[in-house]
C-alpha cells in the first residue's frame, strides 16, 4: 500500500509564505520595469513615469491657472463691487441734490405765485375801487343835474306864480347858494 508521507503543517505555512513575497517581488520587478523602461507606442514612446510625471505637471499647470483665473476673478469682483459701492454713493448724492433743487424750485415758484396772487388782488382791489369813484363821481353829476332841474323847475313854477321878479330872484339865489353848500 501506497501512504503519503504527511507535509508538517509549518512547513506548508513557510512555502506559501515565500511564494506569496516572491510574487510580491515580481510584481514589484515589473511594475519598476514598465514604469522606468518600457516606451509603448500608445504613449507617445514615452515611459509610464513619464507619462504619469507630464499628466501631474499638466495638471499642476491647469490648477495653477485656475488658481490665477480665480484670483483675477476675485480682484475683479471687488473691483467692480467697490465701483458699484462708487455709483451708489453717487447716485445717492445726486438724488438729494435733485431733492434738494426740487425743493428750492418749488419754493420759488410758490413764492412766485403768491406774489403774483398779491399783486392781482392788489390791482383788483384798485381797479374796484377806482371803478367806485368813478361810479360815486358819476351819481353825484347825475345828482347834481337832477338837483339843478329841479331848481330850475321850481324856479319855473314861481316865476309863473308871482311874477315878481324881486321875490324870484331871491328864490333863485336861496337855491343856488344851497346847491353850492351841498358840494
Amino acid at each position: 500500500m501506497f501512504v503519503p508521507i504527511a507535509a508538517k503543517e509549518s512547513d506548508i505555512l513557510a512555502h506559501n509564505y515565500l511564494v506569496w513575497w516572491g510574487a510580491q517581488l515580481f510584481a514589484l520587478a515589473v511594475l519598476i520595469f514598465l514604469f522606468l523602461r518600457w516606451k509603448p507606442a500608445f504613449l507617445g514612446g514615452k515611459t509610464v513615469g513619464q507619462t504619469l510625471g507630464d499628466a501631474l505637471d499638466a495638471r499642476n499647470a491647469q490648477i495653477k491657472d485656475q488658481l490665477e483665473a480665480a484670483e483675477r476673478s476675485r480682484q475683479e469682483a471687488a473691483r467692480i463691487r467697490e465701483q458699484s459701492q462708487r455709483d451708489i454713493e453717487q447716485a445717492r448724492t445726486e438724488a438729494a441734490q435733485i431733492v434738494e433743487r426740487a425743493h428750492s424750485t418749488s419754493a420759488a415758484i410758490r413764492q412766485e405765485i403768491e406774489t403774483r396772487a398779491q399783486d392781482e388782488a392788489k390791482r383788483v382791489v384798485a381797479q374796484a375801487a377806482d371803478e367806485i369813484d368813478f361810479e360815486r363821481r358819476q351819481a353825484e353829476q347825475a345828482l347834481r343835474r337832477r338837483a339843478a332841474d329841479i331848481v330850475v323847475d321850481a324856479a319855473g313854477q314861481i316865476v309863473q306864480r308871482n311874477l315878481d321878479p324881486q321875490t324870484d330872484q331871491r328864490l333863485i339865489a336861496q337855491s343856488l347858494q344851497q346847491m353850492g353848500d351841498g358840494q
